[in-house]
């Protein structure tokens, strides 16, 4: 522990200032796409249900730090864009090698502080009941395809960033509202028809959850954990079904009491979980999930690793899934990883989706990681540390490994280039096929259900 903390002075930079973390900026057709810095994004999402249309109008106040045209992502097309105050053209574009899209500002800065405002249409996850006057909404995220986090929605950046999110959720006509909101963010009601939700700075495009459903449709149980910090958590379960969240309330506390005591007290203000149908997997928010019961577990460690400590791109995310699936597994220890090499962590530095394979590679790696940091208490002791020493900050593969290297005295070099950054092998290509329980692939249709 005390190995880690003197090495998070030496690898760690401003608070939330993670444009060092960005890939590079590279020329378009368009001009420079630069890379920026989002300070706050504030959000206005108005649901009309006379017109059975949802729209968001955004203001985001960035940094550059150098001149060009800005980036950002956003999948709905936006039918408004603004650069500090003025209204410009945008343009979608593909990152270098095709690997992803994103949108380009027509208009260039220059280095400094810059707002944007975009206007757009909330279409996917979304539903009117026009007979009963209510809305049903959420923003559900995947990660293991291209742009499946909140620029499925809203306006946002790239994973490397952190940044200040501020929801103002309204609902057009109606004079009050009959709905509950659930999220992972400080929630105030500001009128009859009207919430403010805010986020944390820390907080990922990854990390916000949100989930609005016509009021008491859902079956709710709000208790409180007593952490080994002496708080007392929030905690808050909820499904269609009563039976259901009754039977979540012990699972959570189960899960709790086992990954307080092997990583630390649990880092959000409370923990939110949706139960939603068997089959269905998961996927895990800041402190939140979505998901089926055989998955809770699994996506309750991620609020440690993944949405605790929060991987910086998709090159990282393998590290967040491989751990997670090695206590699926049992924590084993095997002293050979079992397969001749894989590049599940050195792909296309625009890569922005967990590679696939991370739970079966990734977990065999970290049994083989636990044999040899075995003289020093296992992976698990390292692991703890890392977590209490990087909490709330985005890392990289590369800063996992310089911190494995620090507190074991190991030169892994050789580890990481054949089985995290290397060339697939036969034996590897074989495991492609193998599906993960806990975080399947939803179809859209699955996904509106949800609601």
């Amino acid at each position: 522990m005390k190995k880690l903390i003197l090495f998070s002075l030496i690898l760690s930079g401003a608070a939330h200032a993670n444009l060092h973390l960005s890939p590079p900026d590279f020329m378009t057709s368009q001009g420079r796409a630069v890379f920026v810095d989002f300070k706050t994004a504030e959000y206005d999402i108005t649901y009309d249900l006379d017109l059975e249309r949802a729209s968001v109008k955004t203001k985001i106040v960035f940094e550059a730090r150098s001149a060009g045209n800005p980036i950002f992502d956003l999948v709905p097309t936006p039918y408004s864009v603004k650069l500090d105050g003025k209204k410009v053209k945008h343009h979608m574009i593909s990152f270098p090698g095709g690997v992803s899209k994103l949108r380009q500002v027509a208009g260039a800065v220059v280095p400094g502080t810059h707002t944007l405002e975009i206007e757009n249409e909330l279409t996917s996850n979304v539903m009117f009941d026009t007979d009963f006057r209510t809305v049903s909404s959420a923003f559900w995220i995947r990660d293991l395809k291209d742009r499946l986090f909140m620029e499925q929605y809203i306006p946002s950046n790239f994973e490397f960033d952190q940044y200040k999110m501020t929801y103002n959720v309204k609902i057009l006509g109606v004079r009050k509202a009959e709905q509950d909101i659930y999220t992972n963010g400080a929630i105030t009601q500001t009128s009859p028809v009207s919430w403010k939700i805010e986020f944390p700075e820390w907080y990922t495009v990854s990390c916000p959850y949100f989930h609005m459903t016509p009021r008491k449709s859902m079956k709710r149980l709000d208790f409180t954990y007593p952490s080994i910090s002496g708080r007392q958590i929030p905690i808050t379960v909820y499904s269609p079904w009563r039976s259901r969240t009754k039977k979540f309330k012990p699972e959570a506390i189960r899960v709790m009491q086992e990954l307080e005591a092997d990583y630390g007290p649990w880092a959000h203000p409370s923990f939110v979980a949706y139960g939603t149908m068997v089959g269905t997997g998961g996927m895990e928010h800041a402190g939140a999930t979505a998901t089926s019961f055989g998955a809770l577990d699994h996506e309750m460690l991620h609020s440690y690793f993944a949405k605790g400590v929060v991987p910086a791109n998709g090159n990282s995310g393998w590290m967040d899934e491989a751990i997670a699936s090695w206590r699926d597994k049992g924590y084993p220890r095997n002293p050979t990883v079992g397969f001749e090499g894989s590049n599940i962590g050195g792909q296309s530095i625009y890569k922005r989706n967990t590679d696939n394979r991370s739970y079966a590679l990734g977990s065999a790696f970290m049994a083989y990681l636990d044999f040899r940091l075995q003289d020093m208490g296992g992976l698990k002791a390292f692991l703890r540390g890392y977590f209490q020493t990087y909490k709330h900050q985005v890392v990289t593969t590369e800063h996992f490994k310089n911190n494995l290297e620090f507190f074991s005295g190991f030169n892994l070099d050789e580890e990481f280039s054949t089985y995290i950054w290397g060339v697939n092998s036969s034996d590897t290509e074989e495991l492609l096929t193998e599906e993960n329980p806990h975080h399947r692939p939803l179809s859209k249709a699955q996904l509106k259900s949800l609601l």
